[in-house]
């Protein structure tokens, strides 16, 4: 008893320590937007100082600022939609059906995910220069959607094949079609797998960087383009309003986790055991 009290007194001391390493550059950066310029790069850095929210206002006054969130909305959108309705599928055939390639197919598109991105952003700017999708939303979501497939279907699958296969069956003996049996069996019973793969696509592409950066960045241009480009000078950085820009900009994150915390957490745990 004494050794299992010491196991978990150990236990939760690296959570305590794990925990205060990730979020000391979060209340940094949360100190930062609300110092003046020169509190920002005070040496020694100051830790008692008269708050502002001039960094807030500015931000939120900034046009561009909005303009690079409706960006990043729309990209993301786009491609998690798209990807949840080309993934799911996809899952279901390679955890319900038997057929020549099952493996090889899974295995070709979790390759996909292992793939730096670079390697494919000469022939992607080509491409889509040459069809006119350069420096458009539906060019970058394209360049997302290659990407959460992966994500998508291998946590799908995983969580597909730990369902029971019986309201299935019953279903089928019931005439209904394969699509019915996706829209009206699996897709409610897989929902804390599907909230799992969406929040997590999302995350991918509101905070996608490399592509939003080689394929947008001038007609288009989401907020990490933004933030990489409006506050940051070949002189200096401004970093209260830059701490200001970054906080806000993952509201969004914050408020999806928050709201989908219960089916991220069974979903992670179930779609990830056996993959």
């Amino acid at each position: 008893m004494k050794y299992l009290n010491i196991n978990k007194i150990i236990c939760y001391f690296i959570l305590i320590i794990s925990s205060i390493f990730f979020i000391l550059p979060i209340l940094w950066m949360f100190l930062q937007s609300f110092k003046n310029a020169k509190d920002t790069i005070a040496i020694p850095p100051k830790i008692f100082f008269s708050p502002t929210f001039s960094n807030y206002l500015k931000v939120l006054k900034n046009d561009y600022f909005w303009e690079a969130t409706f960006d990043s909305v729309i990209v993301s959108l786009m491609s998690v939609s798209v990807a949840l309705a080309i993934g799911i599928p996809f899952a279901y055939a390679l955890a319900r059906f038997n057929f020549r390639g099952k493996n090889e197919i899974a295995h070709f598109i979790l390759s996909t995910k292992m793939l730096p991105g670079i390697v494919i952003a000469i022939p992607l700017v080509q491409t889509f220069n040459y069809i006119n999708l350069l420096d458009t939303h539906i060019g970058v979501s394209i360049a997302h959607i290659l990407l959460m497939l992966a994500v998508i279907v291998w946590v799908m699958r995983a969580f597909l094949q730990n369902l029971p296969i019986d309201l299935e069956e019953a279903a089928l003996l019931d005439g209904a079609s394969r699509l019915r049996i996706i829209w009206s069996v699996i897709l409610p019973i897989a929902r804390p797998g599907i909230v799992t793969v969406t929040a997590l696509s999302f995350l991918f592409s509101w905070n996608d960087l490399f592509f939003g950066l080689t394929l947008g960045s001038f007609d288009v241009v989401p907020l990490p383009i933004y933030l990489t480009t409006e506050y940051i000078g070949y002189l200096a950085v401004n970093w209260g309003e830059l701490s200001a820009a970054g906080l806000l900009s993952t509201f969004p994150i914050i408020i999806i986790v928050i709201l989908l915390r219960d089916n991220l957490i069974r979903g992670l745990s179930l779609g990830a055991i056996k993959g």
